[in-house]
């Protein structure tokens, strides 16, 4: 009786290791992909803007109503908005793939 109790927290014991270990691992990966998203797209943002924006809204950059060139601090702002969204999906689908 008491060898198999104690089988059973062994058992027990591992599987919660196993998914905790899981967990971290995918986690650990979310957040590598949403830091490189969110530093590709910061640089991305800041040198881009000025041609995309210029080519696109000509009118509104004569009249000022767009900036032609992003400032390093709204391109982080928008790295920071891309990057957020990078890890929703990944971490929803982790979410969804462990329910029972």
């Amino acid at each position: 009786m008491e060898e198999s109790r104690n089988e059973l927290e062994n058992r027990i014991a591992e599987e919660v290791e196993k998914r905790v270990e899981e967990g971290v691992q995918s986690g650990i990966a979310i957040l590598i992909s949403v830091a490189i998203t969110f530093v590709i797209t910061m640089v991305v943002f800041k040198f881009v803007w000025a041609w995309v924006v210029s080519d696109l809204f000509p009118g509104a950059v004569a009249q000022g109503l767009i900036n032609a060139n992003l400032t390093w601090l709204a391109s982080l702002k928008l790295a920071v908005f891309v990057g957020v969204l990078s890890g929703v999906y990944p971490t929803f689908t982790e979410a969804v793939k462990q329910r029972p």
